[in-house]
């Protein structure tokens, strides 16, 4: 095999190895256990094959070159990955000082389950707002708060684990 196309599969098995390293340390946090296992197992088995390359010939300054190249893009790749699975759920929380019960109706409008409460702010009484929903349902969520109230503050959390609670249909698993 060539110098230059050794180098090329460590640096593809490193970009692959890493990505799914990351996915699975990400599934490993939010405790789903057997497929934190199997991409783990994968990513093991992707580096002892692209470190026994590199270890076999430790003067081609290449294949250390596509090691560490290959670590820096699978860490992107990875975390793209991850982006674009939205495993998991969240927790967005509107503050409000006045339009927290439109908020909150809005969202129920739009089959969300919505939880609201008061509280003091510097000046006033606010309304607060919170729902748990899937990640990849945190966007719809931002722009329904955006829509009704564009001064509301509004934070967005990881949940890291859920138990029961209401759903939309379209988002149950």
């Amino acid at each position: 095999m060539s110098i230059f196309l050794e180098a090329l599969l460590i640096f593809a098995l490193r970009v692959v190895g890493i990505a799914v390293s990351t996915v699975a340390t990400i599934m490993t946090v939010q405790g789903r256990k057997a497929p934190a296992v199997a991409a783990g197992f994968v990513s093991a088995l992707v580096y002892v094959v692209a470190i026994g390359k590199v270890v076999a010939n430790l003067g081609n300054v290449w294949n250390i070159l596509a090691y560490c190249g290959g670590f820096a893009v699978g860490t992107l790749i990875g975390m793209a990955w991850e982006q674009r699975l939205a495993l998991g759920f969240a927790e967005v929380r509107a503050i409000s000082p006045e339009k927290s019960a439109a908020l909150a109706e809005a969202l129920r409008q739009a089959g969300f389950g919505v939880t609201e409460y008061y509280g003091r702010g510097r000046e006033n009484v606010v309304g607060v707002v919170e729902t748990i929903v899937p990640r990849k349902n945190v966007d719809a969520v931002l722009g329904i708060a955006r829509s009704v109230d564009k001064g509301a503050i509004v934070t967005v959390t990881e949940a890291r684990m859920v138990r029961h609670g209401y759903w939309k249909p379209s988002v149950r698993r």
